[in-house]
């Protein structure tokens, strides 16, 4: 019964798109295709890698090592562990838990021992930037101009009673203007819609547009709760980046029917998206049409985490100019024959989603054997395909969760589906060996289709170009992890070529990915499960200054990531002089460790220069990342995002890094010397968690502190406890 008043309410409310409204032209002017790509903005940065390092044997004999016990006192052990003799490396959590990474080596500060800088430490400073900017660009520039686009549409969509779209702009308005009050025509709905939102409690059909919405998805969570202006700027967005203008529709409809809404409604979502559209064009906010702010908030949130997975204004503004015309009759837009022109143009023009995203709460049936078909999913992709204001946006990643679980991956020999996915189906998409290896013998290989699939992912990732890897920053941090994962063989130092290493690589790698989801939880779109219906001696050598890990080619990525950063904001005139000078600092961090990567990676000493810079390195690292700010909020390491749902368990898959380890490593140095480094790495943890309790960061030290999860059983080959 609830779905046949809700379904009905839609109707009621869509009704009016049609009915006593004023005959108006509409506005679908032909324009340039949008840029897909910021490639542009990206510069490569040279870099020179030569693997000849002098080897150290394994197992090693620890007797060789000239500061053992120094460097175990550090790491709080009073003797060597197992696998330091083993692999040449061991990583320990800390005696004094942090997550804050300058506080990490400030603590081996005037120990006179080697630091190891990892290459998890920049890859974090590179979180930091990203993530520190994107608030500053949301606070300043895009949440005032969604405001400003938002009224407008909302006023243009009451003077033609058009309840529909004067509801789903009054919805982001009630969090960005505190002083707005609906229409007493759609305040009722729009109170009901919002009081869905707050409650944050999971699947249920949307007051507004009639079908399922997954409320859970409101909990402000990465960044956005570090103001109350950002929380409902995260709260406004997240509708507009998820709520679809349907555009198929027909009988029979429901989640677990081919279709989720009836024609009807369809046509009128898509009537109300076209006068969308019309209204970007028409409308001027000061000099420009108002879809010049439309566009701004798209680029930049799209130079930050990517383009939308769903159709567009471009889309829909595209395919109604191929249909009427630039300017045509609002009449027009209520003729079946436009509807049909018009959902044909797109299907044959456009690429419906690639990522089901939970929409309608969607059911895969099974066929008369009890049988799933694992082509269902590009059902569901089609039933979802529509208009999204702000679509939320397309990433590899995402669409590798989607696709390594039912209905597209098929049960394993004893019977069990996959709901859930893994951070190991990403990595493995990346030719990561130390994933392969695990899933090869954890079991995931013999779920039916995973091979397939995951051949299939591998392809797609090996099939990327230069200019596509580059395309975004979301891109460019992703393309950094993989040159990470690539394999270390001989001229590297011998604990770096141990299958141990590689493990320690995926962590950092696993535990880096899952910072780059934590800062685009708001854009990024997230995957769905279908619901399936059912101290020396005078005579000993003196240690060294430290050891950076010899991975030059990931530093250079990361010099060339925030170079792109700092020319894009500055082509969108949305930078300063402060954050030019982070900038600066930043790179100039980057560059010496590059420096000191290639020296070290080509059997060189380290020159005084190198030395003093890491016996300062807590100091150098402070003044980059925290600029000499007396707060560490927005340092730490400990950060936390869910990214995939499982309809059928109702859960979500939580992937976070925490506190940070200490990592050991031993090496020959130029000089014949064996000594040994300490310095921090980060940690990966994943899990599954109730969807109506999707974790904030906040959340999520509490629960470090007082109840940690385990940690994935692959880190135990590296981990000593």
């Amino acid at each position: 019964m609830k779905k046949i008043v809700q379904i009905s309410l839609l109707a009621l409310l869509v009704s009016s798109c049609s009915a006593d409204i004023p005959a108006e032209d509409l506005s679908f002017p032909k324009e340039e295709a949008m840029e897909e790509s910021f490639v542009r903005f990206y510069t490569p940065v040279e870099y020179i890698s030569t693997p000849a390092m002098d080897p150290l044997p394994l197992p090693l004999a620890t007797d060789e090592v000239i500061n053992l016990m120094e460097v175990l006192l550090l790491a709080g052990q009073s003797n060597p562990p197992d696998q330091l003799a083993e692999n040449g490396f061991a990583v320990f959590p800390m005696p004094s838990p942090t997550d804050n990474p300058v506080r990490a080596f400030e603590l081996l500060d005037n120990m006179n021992q080697p630091v190891f800088v990892s290459s998890g430490i920049p890859l974090h400073m590179l979180h930091i930037f990203f993530d520190q900017i994107l608030q500053q660009v949301e606070t300043e520039h895009l949440s005032p101009d969604l405001l400003v686009i938002c009224r407008e549409l909302y006023q243009s969509s009451l003077r033609r009673n058009n309840s529909l779209n004067a509801s789903f702009f009054a919805v982001p308005l009630t969090f960005l203007d505190r002083d707005f009050v609906p229409h007493s025509s759609v305040a009722e709905t729009v109170a009901q819609e919002v009081s869905l939102m707050r409650a944050h409690e999971g699947f249920s059909f949307s007051p507004v547009f009639g079908y399922k919405e997954d409320y859970s998805q409101y909990v402000p969570r990465g960044h956005y709760t570090a103001s109350e202006e950002l929380e409902n700027y995260f709260m406004a967005m997240m509708y507009m980046g998820r709520i679809t203008f349907l555009l198929n529709g027909g009988d029979p409809n429901g989640p677990d029917e081919e279709y989720l809404v009836s024609e009807e409604a369809a046509r009128e979502m898509t009537e109300a998206a076209l006068l969308v559209v019309s209204d970007l064009n028409s409308i001027r906010a000061g000099d420009y049409p108002l879809k010049h702010k439309w566009q701004r908030i798209y680029e930049i949130t799209a130079f930050f985490a990517g383009f939308a997975d769903d159709l567009s204004a471009s889309q829909y503004q595209a395919a109604a100019e191929a249909v009427s015309g630039e300017t045509f009759n609002s009449t027009t837009l209520y003729e079946e024959s436009f509807y049909s022109e018009f959902r044909d143009h797109i299907a044959e023009n456009f690429s419906g989603p690639s990522i089901y995203s939970g929409t309608g709460e969607s059911v895969v049936m099974p066929d008369d054997s009890g049988t799933f078909d694992p082509e269902e999913l590009q059902t569901l992709l089609s039933k979802t395909t529509g208009f999204r204001f702000f679509g939320q946006r397309y990433t590899p990643d995402s669409e590798m969760l989607g696709k390594f679980v039912f209905p597209n991956i098929t049960p394993n020999p004893q019977g069990q589906q996959r709901f859930m996915p893994s951070g190991l189906d990403v990595a493995a998409s990346f030719r990561c060996q130390a994933a392969l290896q695990i899933i090869d013998e954890d079991g995931t290989m013999l779920f039916g289709r995973y091979g397939e699939t995951l051949d299939s992912m591998q392809v797609m990732v090996d099939g990327y170009s230069e200019d596509d890897w580059h395309a975004t920053l979301y891109m460019c941090w992703l393309h950094s992890l993989r040159l990470l994962s690539t394999p270390r063989g001989e001229g590297y130092a011998n604990f770096m070529q141990t299958d141990a290493w590689g493990r320690c690589t995926l962590s950092t790698f696993l535990a880096s990915w899952a910072m780059l989801r934590h800062d685009t939880i708001l854009y990024a779109k997230q995957s769905y499960t279908a619901m399936a219906g059912c101290a020396p001696g005078p005579d000993v050598p003196i240690p060294s200054a430290g050891f950076v890990e010899p991975v030059p080619e990931v530093y250079a990525e990361l010099r060339a990531t925030l170079q792109m950063a700092r020319v894009a904001l500055e082509y969108y005139e949305i930078s300063d002089n402060n954050l030019t000078n982070r900038f600066s600092n930043a790179e100039s961090l980057l560059e010496t460790l590059q420096s000191i990567a290639e020296r070290e990676l080509a059997g060189e000493l380290l020159t005084e220069r190198d030395s003093e810079f890491l016996k300062g390195f807590a100091e150098y690292l402070d003044g980059t990342i925290a600029w000499g700010a007396t707060t560490t909020e927005g340092l730490e390491t400990s950060l936390i995002a869910d990214v995939h749902t499982d309809q059928n368990s109702s859960s979500v898959l939580e992937v976070a890094s925490g506190n940070l380890d200490n990592c050991m490593v031993i090496y020959r140095r130029a000089d014949g010397v064996v000594e040994a480094a300490i310095g921090p790495v980060l940690s990966y943890y994943q899990f599954t968690h109730p969807m109506n309790d999707r974790l904030t960061d906040e959340a999520w030290r509490e629960m470090l502190n007082s109840d940690p999860p385990a940690r994935p059983e692959w880190t135990g080959s590296y981990i000593s406890e």
